[in-house]
């Protein structure tokens, strides 16, 4: 158990979290709807500061990220819990273990019990570890992923700020509930998030998520506004998010934000409690790369779906192949160097280097 560094103390030793947009009142005793972060006795603890649920080593295109490091190789790490409910989740069996943890002892008047419940979660991986991992594997950047990282921002802030002393970079995998809080204090180490755009309605965010859709939308904004690199992703649920007018809202909130954010437009397949849906078709995939090309969007790209052509890189300026994909495979051709297209002189916005 570690105490938050991001909270604030209320009356009758009531906390607020301040770590993402939700802003949880938690009485003494009580957990935020993460179910990782505690009031002990008027201060607010993080219970998975420590304990990593899930590590891998993983090329960084699996993230997905197009334009930071391609062909580089990203340190992931993850805890359990997470502030959204998706009924899609492909991590759920970690991300949704404590909130339900929560809700159960909620309902048996035992809430005070989760930092023993949550503590059996995990395995000790301190923030010396990771980063010695990363020098011994040669490996670039860590990313935070498998579920939303702000709720451990604690665990991942000690880690991000000793990596940044050794020239390792930080990336957030993010479902864009960062408070600004959270934004301000990563501010000094972070270096790239992909951030989830789950729909463009909040019908779906609220029923499907337990979540909100406009605390996304200013979580892009600000992320953009504030220098980090950024790039978006939206997995395309047949019969939830798929329609024409919803494929085109969504790229054209990316477009007026910048031209330049990739968006990765990805594949559903049936996972956790949404068994239903069918697999995306290759049909409705295709038609949602045309809408971000009409609406002005540079960089799109398909994912979970073999597309070497919808998963290359592409010069704006002159149609040139820069950058080809095949899976998880990436090369540079040569007319591209340090992010810049040779034959036109284009400058492509991305981390290169």
């Amino acid at each position: 158990m570690y105490e938050a560094i991001l909270y604030e103390p209320m009356a009758r030793q009531a906390v607020r979290c301040t770590a993402c947009r939700i802003r949880c009142v938690i009485k003494p005793g009580g957990a935020g709807v993460c179910g990782v972060r505690q009031n002990k006795d008027g201060k607010l603890c993080l219970l998975v500061y420590g304990k990593a649920s899930a590590v891998n080593i993983d090329p960084i295109e699996k993230k997905p990220l197009y334009h930071f490091l391609p062909g580089s190789r990203i340190f992931s790490i993850g805890t359990i819990g997470c502030n959204f409910a998706c009924s899609f989740c492909q991590n759920w069996d970690i991300s949704q273990r404590a909130r339900t943890l929560r809700e159960q002892l909620m309902k048996e008047k035992h809430i005070e019990d989760i930092g023993l419940e949550v503590g059996q979660y995990g395995y000790e991986l301190p923030p010396e570890r990771v980063v010695k991992l990363c020098l011994e594997k040669k490996v670039p950047s860590i990313a935070y992923t498998y579920n939303e990282p702000v709720i451990f921002f604690e665990y991942l802030h000690d880690i991000s700020t000793l990596a940044r002393q050794h020239g390792i970079r930080t990336v957030f995998m993010s479902n864009g509930y960062e408070s600004e809080e959270a934004l301000d204090l990563a501010g000094g180490y972070l270096d790239a998030m992909n951030i989830d755009l789950k729909s463009f309605r909040d019908a779906f965010y609220k029923k499907v998520c337990k979540a909100r859709l406009q605390p996304v939308l200013d979580t892009i904004q600000e992320v953009h506004r504030r220098g980090i690199w950024l790039e978006v992703t939206t997995l395309v649920i047949p019969g939830q998010n798929d329609s024409e007018a919803e494929l085109q809202d969504i790229a054209g909130f990316l477009s007026s934000v910048s031209t330049d954010i990739p968006w990765h437009i990805s594949a559903f397949h049936p996972a956790y409690q949404m068994k239903d849906p069918p697999r995306t078709s290759r049909a409705v995939l295709e038609k949602a790369y045309d809408i971000g090309l009409a609406a002005g969007l540079k960089y799109i790209y398909l994912g979970n779906t073999e597309d070497d052509q919808r998963s290359a890189t592409y010069c704006p300026g002159c149609g040139a192949a820069l950058i080809r994909r095949t899976g998880y495979r990436t090369w540079m051709e040569d007319i591209f160097n340090q992010g810049q297209c040779l034959r036109c002189k284009t400058q492509i916005p991305g981390v290169w280097q």
